[in-house]
């Protein structure tokens, strides 16, 4: 007897896999906004997926982490550790120069054989990896995070930019329920001020 579950993964899988080859196949979209800036939240590295958290470049080699993200489930307790971890990167990068040089750098050129390189280059640095690790979260799940986070704001935003996965749905509504949060979120990848209005 066939197992749904098995099926439904497989499918899932298939379909992310899929979205990466149209991604990393396809010319990037026009960035431009009306006032003619570009959306550097919206940027993407080679055609491969975007990410939510400072410091995340995803390459063309991170397929596994791309995969993962799609069984990712955002909750309150990751969600706020993420933040957390957001915060002290952006803070790290402020306060030491080599850091932000460190971060500075664009993977877009990394080699299609140098498996995963996106997260290992961000597991090189053990500044950035302290600093996510004292959020109370592993680099490799901050990384992941990152994606699924982008993944589910891009399908709120439009729901035909994101594959369908089995946790985007909930992600999605999840981010929803947290826009302040996910604004704060871009302001910090963009490195524009935290604004906090409170009532």
């Amino acid at each position: 007897m066939l197992n749904p579950n098995k099926n439904l993964c497989g499918v899932a899988w298939m379909v992310a896999v899929a979205g990466i080859v149209a991604a990393c196949s396809s010319k990037p979209p026009n960035r431009e906004t009306a006032a003619g800036a570009l959306d550097t939240g919206a940027l993407r590295t080679n055609g491969t997926p975007a990410a939510a958290g400072p410091a995340v470049q995803v390459t063309r080699t991170d397929a596994k982490s791309v995969s993962r993200a799609t069984q990712f489930e955002l909750t309150d307790d990751n969600f706020s550790k993420f933040l957390a971890a957001a915060d002290s990167i952006v803070a790290l990068e402020a306060r030491d120069p080599s850091v932000r040089a460190y971060l500075g750098k664009n993977l877009i050129d990394a080699a299609s054989t140098d498996a995963d390189a996106g997260l290992r280059w961000l597991q090189a640095n053990p500044a950035v990896t302290q600093a996510i690790n004292s959020a109370g979260l592993r680099v490799q799940d901050y990384f992941i995070e990152s994606i699924a986070i982008a993944d589910a704001d891009r399908f709120i935003g439009a729901p035909s930019a994101a594959p369908p996965t089995p946790a985007l749905g909930k992600n999605a509504e999840f981010l929803r329920a947290h826009e302040a949060d996910v604004e704060r979120l871009r302001a910090l990848r963009e490195g524009k001020p935290v604004v906090t209005v409170t009532p």
